[in-house]
């Protein structure tokens, strides 16, 4: 196809204007690893990480997340390390059902036979015939149903999934897998074993595509309310309706996206509109929240315009607490000084990315640009090659560091230029906070360009060469935002870090997220709650009486830097007994008013 020249304004924008009014509040590392390992460089230079046991240790501060599932189970979740207790549920809800209560497994009547409800992708579909083994037969949950997520929670995130990173590893996370919210992809086997969808399913559970949707918002925010602590980061997939994924997504802290490359070889037009209705809208949507985004690229051997363009998607999407997690087809993320140079260069984003359709051939034929202090970037997916004609007052560059004045963008490519060449990378500021933290704050600035000087800030201001050298580690108090450049003889200055801080000389109140709470017997983990984050080690001490009027006393404690902390109870009674968990006294902290939780046996 033709060619079509395009022009974009790119204004002059002048060292260490502030980027943005959202900062970051995770770690300052922006390197990310989905099932990925790293490829020349530590475990340490992860700022998030998903996988099994890494071999190297992970930074303290970064985010350990570990693999979940929370919406269809199989027999065979029995077995897997740290798997779903299949076998248990289906025993709860057997003795929910004798008890003239509601399964919690979804059910479906078709051809005069109640049958199981299905997650397609588990069956081996060919030809439209289950060909998996049947030990692999995902069965889909009621997740609204809040009897599914207390067990969900008190039967298998805590004693299972978190067992034995709590309470050392400091900032757990749960991947969410396959979370593709698609009432299509739900059916049932008819007696051939053929594979049948848009089934109504049984009345006691959502019995249309909204209300599966409703449902799963639902899930979600009993969740947010019931465990706070409990940080989640679905797989996103494609929705039914993906109107709703703001509303769904609410109260969900983190969203991943598993290939943001997948589209490269030949992106149709379902491809194109599909990336601006579901993936571009929903991750820039995150990023503007200010919630955690992880954005694995596979690129693929032999493409040599893979990691820029995956770097730019990455780019048009990124939020204050977003990363990056590139990689090859065989799992092995690329270097970060790979792509770290484009960061620098780009310094943070001005403002939301834009797109503009160019072609008739549908809504995802667009070009994708964003604004960053330095440049802009640009993702083509317009269906033919595109010449920007850049502003001749100023002078640009290229990614290889040429001097132009208009680009050439091929379809399905992305690119940038900046407006300085070779900034250095900025530095990194820890620790992070996204609440108010307890005197004393030490901030701590590291280095990441070797022989550069830093110089900072505690104004909110802007750092120059006037401003102070940072020698070590310093105390700040209130209200505070460091801001930090590199500076070497010969270079363009880094653009600058930034971090808020809100810190307050009182100490923090400690009290249960709730009050009360309802459910079975047997394991409860009540979860107690700072109102700000601690610098040292807080102790509380609790008092347990059972309904017989038993006591029993323990302790626990809260590590610097965290600010939840739950621990086991064992609920006993019949229905409608309560048990009773009391703050007695704490060290470090104020007892606050919810000091006391009553939880009330609910079968």
């Amino acid at each position: 196809m033709k060619s079509k020249v395009i022009g974009f304004a790119l204004l002059l924008l002048f060292p260490f204007i502030s980027s943005q009014a959202q900062y970051r509040t995770v770690i300052d590392k922006e390197v990310g690893a989905v099932f990925q390992t790293p490829g020349g460089f530590s475990y340490e230079d992860y700022g998030a990480f998903i996988g099994s046991a890494p071999t190297g240790s992970l930074d303290p501060n970064a985010l350990d997340i570990f693999y979940a599932r929370f919406d269809k189970f199989s027999t065979s979740d029995n077995t897997m390390v740290r798997g779903f207790p299949y076998s248990a549920l289906r025993t709860y809800e057997s003795q929910q059902v004798a008890e003239g209560k509601a399964p919690i497994f979804i059910t479906a009547t078709y051809a005069g036979k109640v049958r199981p409800v299905y997650f397609s992708w588990s069956l081996g579909l060919v030809n439209n015939v289950a060909t998996a083994p049947s030990s692999a037969w995902q069965y889909a949950v009621n997740v609204g149903d809040p009897r599914f997520v207390n067990f969900w929670i008190n039967r298998y995130i805590r004693p299972i999934v978190w067992q034995g990173a709590y309470p050392t590893v400091r900032n757990v996370w749960f991947e969410l897998d396959e979370c593709a919210f698609n009432y299509g992809l739900l059916g049932v086997l008819d007696d051939s074993n053929h594979f049948v969808t848009n089934v109504t399913w049984d009345s006691a559970f959502p019995q249309s595509a909204a209300a599966y949707l409703s449902s799963v918002a639902s899930f979600f925010n009993q969740l947010h309310s019931l465990a706070p602590d409990v940080k989640v980061i679905p797989n996103v997939g494609s929705l039914s309706d993906p109107t709703q994924f703001n509303t769904i997504f609410a109260n969900v802290p983190g969203a991943l996206a598993e290939d943001i490359y997948s589209w490269h070889a030949s992106p149709t037009a379902y491809t194109r509109n599909s990336w601006y209705s579901q993936t571009f809208t929903q991750f820039a949507w995150v990023g503007t929240q200010g919630k955690v985004g992880i954005l694995r690229a596979t690129l693929p051997s032999g493409d040599s315009n893979a990691l820029l363009t995956s770097f730019v998607v990455y780019s048009l999407l990124k939020g204050p607490n977003f990363f990056f997690a590139p990689g090859s087809s065989t799992a092995v993320n690329p270097n970060p000084s790979e792509w770290m140079s484009m960061r620098s260069s780009l310094g943070q984003p001005m403002a939301n990315a834009t797109s503009t359709q160019l072609s008739s051939a549908g809504v995802g034929y667009r070009m994708y640009t964003r604004q960053f202090v330095n440049g802009m970037v640009y993702l083509n997916l317009s269906g033919s090659t595109q010449v920007v004609k850049l502003d001749t007052r100023y002078t640009h560059w290229d990614p290889n560091g040429n001097v132009v004045t208009q680009i050439s963008i091929p379809d399905a490519e992305g690119t940038y230029v900046t407006t300085e060449d070779g900034n250095l990378q900025a530095p990194s500021v820890s620790p992070r906070f996204s609440a108010m933290a307890t005197d004393p704050v030490m901030v701590t600035i590291t280095n990441n360009t070797p022989g550069a000087t830093i110089r900072y800030t505690t104004t909110g201001t802007a750092p120059g060469l006037n401003s102070p050298i940072y020698t070590g580690p310093f105390e700040i108090s209130g209200n505070v935002v460091v801001q930090a450049g590199a500076y070497l003889k010969g270079d363009n200055p880094s653009w600058p870090a930034q971090a808020s801080f809100t810190v307050t000389s009182s100490e923090p109140t400690v009290q249960f997220t709730s009050g009360s709470h309802s459910g079975p017997t047997g394991s409860f983990y009540p979860v107690l709650s700072l109102s700000s984050m601690p610098t040292e080690t807080v102790t509380v001490q609790y008092t347990v009486t059972s309904p017989t009027g038993t006591k029993t006393t323990g302790s626990a404690t809260f590590l610097p830097g965290n600010t939840y902390r739950y621990f086991p109870i064992t609920v006993s009674g019949g229905v409608g007994t309560v048990t009773s968990v009391a703050v007695t006294s704490a060290t470090g902290a104020v007892v606050g008013s919810t000091h006391t939780l009553l939880y009330t046996v609910q079968q």
